[in-house]
């Protein structure tokens, strides 16, 4: 059995795949297999994966295209490693990526998933994303909090949990990271780990719409756990925090957000859902980070 099963579903990614698998193919880190699964591409991606020769890629194409969430699925039952290690078709991996997180997860057996911070390729800059298990969790109620093609997941809390990705369709990662925080523990490393390209294309451009949907399905079920089930303006102020837009300023909008943080905390109190301390953080930097 290898030590990582690199799990990489893609869909149309000629322009970028090349570059993708290479930086797998040159880790520092070796004892891995590449599983590349292609959901019917129509622009020449399976030629490109069909060039390389390399006895540790398994590459399987679909004849049409199932979906992000049912090929991601399909991966998790034909890796055989200790470890997934997701990875986009679009991204790059840096050269020390699997055996940083390699060596975190072997030496934290606590620990069932472990992201990193990204680079973002096309844009510019360096994610911040939370790094502690209680921080990763509170921040959830806002946002994703770690980058999907960054994860290492450990095999058997998936199995021993019964864990798939569920149909959230465009945010099936975002809602997945609820559940394993239940059940294990979570981390992101301080480190950029990945070059995350964004390009028009990419999914959380073109299908923008439905990853917000999305999304408020999983903010609400988080809130429903602390026993609050939001109006329509009160959700509204949720995503004022979830955007950094608290009016600091100005009283009347200042006065709202501060008695949701309040119902918020009451909520937490009650519920014993996160670690009250790292709650209160949270929430008091979501007033700090806000830029009105």
């Amino acid at each position: 059995m290898v030590k990582i099963s690199v799990l990489m579903p893609v869909y149309n990614m000629a322009p970028y795949i090349e570059e993708a698998i290479c930086s797998i193919l040159t880790q520092t880190y070796s004892d891995f297999e590449l599983l590349i699964i292609d959901d019917g591409s129509t622009d020449g991606t399976l030629d490109i994966i069909k060039k390389f020769d390399d006895k540790r890629i398994r590459a399987i194409a679909h004849t049409v295209n199932l979906g992000l969430i049912e090929t991601l699925n399909q991966g998790i039952d034909l890796c055989t490693g200790e470890y997934i290690a997701r990875m986009d078709g679009d991204d790059i991996a840096l050269p020390n990526r699997f055996e940083r997180q390699v060596n975190f997860m072997d030496a934290h057996q606590h620990c069932g998933v472990c992201g990193s911070q990204v680079y973002l390729l096309g844009k510019g800059g360096v994610t911040t994303k939370p790094m502690s298990h209680d921080a990763i969790r509170c921040w959830q109620l806002f946002h994703c909090t770690i980058v999907h093609p960054t994860v290492m997941i450990r095999k058997s809390v998936l199995e021993q949990h019964g864990i798939r990705y569920l149909y959230y369709t465009h945010a099936e990662d975002y809602e997945i990271w609820n559940r394993l925080s239940a059940v294990t523990q979570m981390v992101n490393l301080p480190e950029v780990l990945l070059m995350y390209r964004q390009h028009p294309n990419q999914i959380s451009s073109i299908h923008q719409g439905i990853q917000e949907v999305q999304s408020e399905c999983i903010r609400r079920d988080q809130l429903r756990l602390l026993g609050i089930d939001p109006t329509a303006e009160e959700y509204q102020t949720h995503l004022d925090f979830c955007h950094f837009r608290i009016r600091t300023g100005e009283p009347e909008p200042y006065n709202r957000c501060l008695a949701w943080a309040h119902k918020i905390l009451e909520g937490n109190l009650r519920q014993q859902v996160y670690d009250h301390q790292t709650l209160n953080l949270v929430l008091s930097q979501c007033f700090s980070l806000s830029r009105y």
